[in-house]
């Protein structure tokens, strides 16, 4: 197939694009159990975090609104158990940063408003930290973990990867989503969204909003998922059905909220796709997964040694 698919934007896509996606679902899906797990030298895999929206970076690292423990340090520490060196585990900047002589990478700082755009705007910074870290790492390859937008993220960076020419591919082989929108959200779930403090533009909410709104996107996930698969990169996407976020009425009874909890999980598409109830207080239930004993476990399970 040479048709090439804007794998980036959710919106509806055409028909006849829609009715040769549909062709070739089953036809990827065998091609993708023919595709073993690439194989790397040892040492070479590289962990990038991603954080979400309304998240900010700075000298302290990826810290949550109002928890001193910082949102992937649990991962990371996980990680650091399994034989990864701490160099290998690198915090995504949506301000970008810098790769040293040494090859180490430097995220620049943030604030929450610079998360507030467009997928294509975020995956920019995210796709020049892949080249820049390949030029001084040439051997390493790439897993992206990704929270809540940032899982958004990685799924769709996933998707741009398997659509690239094999000249073009920037090493990206393992993407972990954890409580991301992957299928949307509804919009009744803006009055989460504006508890959360900083100046809103509303752009990346807009796109979420508009996946789940637009009927083609489960066929359009399904598709992304297959050519993933087709192209050696293992998709697991991990979700709490607890978060607020997407179940608020879990949290809030008698909204009535719609129950968006699903949007977490690729259960037909992904490798592995597993859900949890993690009790936690409301406010902390969108970040709860990242330090959960089981989820973290899986998550570095199924990542692999480095």
């Amino acid at each position: 197939m040479n048709e090439r698919v804007d794998v980036t934007r959710v919106s509806r896509p055409r028909r006849p694009r829609l009715r040769v996606a549909a062709f070739a679902l089953p036809l990827l899906a065998a091609m993708a159990l023919l595709t073993a797990a690439r194989c790397y030298p040892p040492g070479t895999r590289v962990v990038i975090f991603l954080q979400g929206i309304y998240t900010t970076y700075d000298a302290t690292g990826t810290q949550p609104n109002g928890v001193e423990a910082h949102r992937f340090d649990t991962l990371k520490t996980a990680f650091i158990a399994r034989g990864y060196e701490r160099s290998s585990l690198l915090d995504f900047s949506y301000a970008g940063g810098t790769v040293d002589a040494g090859g180490a990478w430097r995220p620049a700082p943030y604030d929450c408003a610079l998360t507030d755009r467009a997928p294509a705007a975020n995956l920019a910074p995210l796709e020049q930290m892949l080249k820049d870290l390949r030029k001084r790492r040439p051997g390493a390859h790439f897993t992206l973990v990704g929270h809540s937008l940032g899982g958004y993220l990685a799924f769709l960076e996933g998707a741009r990867e398997a659509a690239r020419a094999d000249g073009d591919k920037l090493g990206i082989d393992v993407v972990v989503t954890m409580d991301a929108p992957l299928k949307g959200i509804s919009p009744d779930k803006k009055v989460v969204i504006d508890i959360l403090p900083c100046d809103k533009t509303y752009l990346a909410g807009a796109d979420i909003v508009e996946a789940k709104l637009d009927p083609a996107t489960p066929d359009i996930r399904r598709y992304q998922s297959a050519v993933m698969a087709q192209q050696g990169i293992r998709l697991a996407t991990f979700g709490n059905v607890f978060d607020c976020l997407y179940n608020t009425d879990h949290c809030a009874p008698g909204g009535p909220f719609v129950d968006d909890s699903d949007t977490q999980f690729l259960p037909d598409q992904a490798a592995v796709s597993r859900s949890y109830a993690i009790d936690s207080p409301a406010l902390l239930s969108h970040d709860a997964i990242n330090a959960a004993p089981d989820a973290v476990k899986a998550a570095v399970a199924f990542v692999g040694a480095p």
